[in-house]
């Protein structure tokens, strides 16, 4: 089981960060703005770790602090221009191009810690991303100044879950969510207060959005994804966060009322068979586990 444990807490982190697609929509149609509801998410998040974890703060190291905040600095980069790309672009193309690490993420491995990809994970990476497209991609994939922006938030995205892997050796993984949160928070309140404009009034239904976002879409997510990570390799952290998609799709088709066709649920096949081909050991590894 504790050969799993970090493929499980993925797996609900995905489950988990699925259902905050839908949230942030929800938010997004009462009015606030894309860098008002980021700024919201992180606030609530920010608070929720300190309230849990506070007490261990005084003891994050000086490595940790080092670590956590050059994630944060990836993250803030990820969310930034998934935001701004947003704005410039189709919602399915945004959606697409953010959610493609699972063929970047071997890439960096590959090039920056010397990592060479196993042919069955990059197989399971390129069906991952083959699959994403079925699920995302309504309108057809536009070469815009807002699909660039959404490829850079991949990479950012993508370079956040390849130093993770290296950064949470030797690392507290509680210790490097609380600074690599802290980091974003910090870092988006200038972006907050200089872009915020006018703010909507805060509903009961707008506040109940933001707590989940925040606290579970954002807090315990980047927990989970932290110390699931450490149980597991980045390319494959990578193929299973690409649920979510699976998972936000399912969720607007019960909360949302979106339609999902054929297209849409042979994506989500193809996503779910790729996590579970790239875990799956082939023959000749069989044989060398046994005789080890």
């Amino acid at each position: 089981m504790k050969k799993y444990k970090g493929d499980l807490l993925l797996l609900l982190a995905a489950w988990i960060g699925g259902g905050g697609f839908v949230s942030v929509k929800y938010l997004l149609d009462m009015g606030y703005t894309p860098f008002q509801v980021i700024g919201g998410r992180f606030f609530m998040a920010i608070i929720c770790l300190c309230l849990i974890y506070g007490r261990r703060i005084p003891q994050i190291t000086k490595k940790e602090w080092k670590y956590g905040s050059i994630l944060g600095i990836f993250l803030s980069f990820a969310f930034f221009l998934l935001t701004v790309g947003l704005q410039h672009t189709t919602p399915s193309v945004n959606a697409f191009l953010s959610n493609i690490p699972a063929v970047i993420v071997p890439i960096i491995c590959w090039i920056v810690f010397r990592q060479k990809p196993k042919a069955r994970v990059l197989l399971a990476a390129v069906v991952t991303v083959v699959g994403v497209a079925l699920l995302s991609v309504k309108e057809g994939l536009q070469l815009d100044i807002g699909a660039v922006l959404s490829l850079g938030a991949s990479v950012a995205f993508s370079l956040q879950m390849a130093f993770m892997s290296k950064f949470l050796i030797g690392c507290d993984s509680i210790h490097i969510a609380l600074v690599e949160n802290g980091i974003v928070a910090l870092l988006f309140l200038p972006v907050f207060l200089f872009t915020s404009g006018e703010i909507p009034a805060l509903t009961w239904s707008a506040a109940g959005n933001f707590f989940y976002s925040g606290v579970l879409c954002t807090a315990v997510y980047f927990v989970l994804l932290s110390v699931g990570q450490k149980y597991t390799s980045a390319t494959k952290t990578a193929i299973i966060i690409t649920l979510e998609s699976v998972f936000a799709a399912w969720v607007s088709v019960i909360l949302y009322k979106e339609e999902m066709h054929f297209k849409e649920i042979l994506g989500c096949g193809l996503i779910f068979a790729a996590v579970i081909f790239a875990d799956l050991p082939i023959k000749g590894e069989i044989v060398q586990r046994k005789s080890s």
